[in-house]
């Protein structure tokens, strides 16, 4: 999967053709949180080169992705948390599940990972509202 990555910067437009992306979008489904956790690293740094959003996450992605965090390398976790960061929960009910998922990473030995958890807690905060104050605290 981060080979991808690696050719992209070469020859985008030999990554769209033979259909590397999609392979990469059909990774995130596989039974190994290493390849879920290289292959959201590959598609993370196509969508940084790119400038474009080539991370899909739909609602089954997103449960994939929540559980691979849980059994992937804690680099793994970084890149996970970095594409959660950047996807908008349907409403607040979806935002605070995803934030009880990752809060257990607050407590983590990488600093790396307590930070990518943060920033996913906190761009979720103002979709949960004022109606859900006893879960913020």
């Amino acid at each position: 999967a981060v080979c991808v990555a690696k050719l992209y910067d070469i020859a985008p437009d030999l990554v769209a053709e033979r259909g590397f992306l999609e392979t990469l979008h059909d990774l995130i489904s596989d039974s190994n949180p290493s390849v879920v956790a290289n292959a959201v690293a590959a598609l993370s740094e196509i969508a940084e080169s790119s400038g474009k959003d080539v991370m899909k996450i739909s609602a089954a992605v997103l449960q994939k992705l929540l559980a691979a965090l849980n059994e992937c390398t804690e680099w793994g976790q970084v890149f996970i948390l970095d594409s959660l960061a950047k996807y908008t929960p349907a409403d607040g009910r979806e935002a605070e599940g995803i934030i009880e998922r990752v809060t257990p990473r607050l407590q983590h030995a990488n600093s790396a990972v307590v930070m990518s958890a943060v920033k996913v807690i906190l761009s979720y905060m103002e979709l949960m509202g004022s109606s859900n104050s006893d879960a913020i605290r």
